[in-house]
């Protein structure tokens, strides 16, 4: 069920173009693989999130603000090589 929950969420996100939206807090990737999966636990919502990370579909980015303060910002990577079927 998770990994038919992947790739749901990363069609959506390939037709909505989430790449062009530049780094964005974990929030709205939450609230879109709860939107288009029903799922309302949050323990499932990370767990689908974790898998797309493993899987590299969102990459990551720290963002430095202050001297001490960081934070995480995430993008979805829809041009990740294994997303395409590449026959070498």
């Amino acid at each position: 069920m998770r990994a038919e929950n992947v790739a749901l969420v990363d069609t959506y996100m390939k037709m909505r173009n989430s790449y062009n939206h530049g780094f964005l807090k974990y929030d709205y990737f939450r609230n879109i693989i709860r939107y288009i999966t029903g799922i309302k636990k949050s323990v499932n919502i990370r767990a689908i999130f974790q898998k797309m990370l493993e899987q590299e579909l969102i990459e990551k980015q720290i963002i430095i603000k202050t001297n001490k303060k960081k934070t995480l910002r995430y993008r979805h990577n829809p041009y990740h090589i294994d997303s395409y079927n590449i026959v070498n």
